[in-house]
């Protein structure tokens, strides 16, 4: 998935970058998409400034919510920020773990916000179960065998977590499969 995150963010930062001097005009007339309905009110033609061309800051509030969406972008980036504790761990860098499960927690409760029906969950497995502690201490005491062992009840509490808000289907990604197991320590 880190691969895949940073080549996608690489390509949507450089098309931005090179969008005026490399993109061509199609000659196609812009248009508002038909999903939107509301957007027909706005008063200025479609543009690029689609948020600043809105009629009000009701309307751009709206928009940034939709833009924003619920859950599946942080939980993209607690994803990413789960692979990275990972990688961590199989490196002993237990800054590096410190790190990422912090800003982990920290996307946990944007999802929370976002999606308060999610919030019972993410609170009573995760953030203020002890496993999110477990995780912290664990990392900081540098002991790898603490840290490994307490990664995969992170593991499982992940997958029980999509199981509790009926999103089981989660579980069959890829990187719960890397994330199984441990190469065996080098003592």
């Amino acid at each position: 998935m880190q691969r895949w995150f940073l080549a996608t963010f690489f390509t949507i930062f450089s098309s931005v970058l090179y969008a005026q001097s490399v993109v061509q005009p199609t000659g196609n007339p812009p248009r508002f998409p038909k999903a939107y309905k509301e957007l027909e009110k706005q008063t200025k033609p479609p543009s690029s400034n689609w948020l600043l061309d809105a009629n009000d800051d009701i309307e751009r509030f709206r928009r940034l919510q939709v833009v924003l969406g619920g859950t599946d972008i942080p939980m993209m980036e607690v994803g990413y920020r789960y692979e990275q504790l990972y990688e961590a761990i199989l490196k002993n860098n237990w800054n590096m773990g410190i790190y990422h499960w912090e800003k982990l927690r920290d996307r946990m409760n944007t999802a929370a916000m976002k999606r308060p029906v999610r919030t019972q969950n993410l609170e009573d497995m995760f953030l203020e179960s002890g496993v999110w502690k477990a995780m912290h201490d664990a990392l900081t005491s540098g002991n790898a065998d603490k840290v490994r062992a307490q990664f995969l009840t992170v593991r499982q509490t992940c997958m029980a977590c999509h199981v509790a808000e009926k999103v089981s289907f989660l579980n069959d990604n890829p990187v719960f499969a890397k994330t199984a197991k441990f190469p065996v320590l080098k003592k």
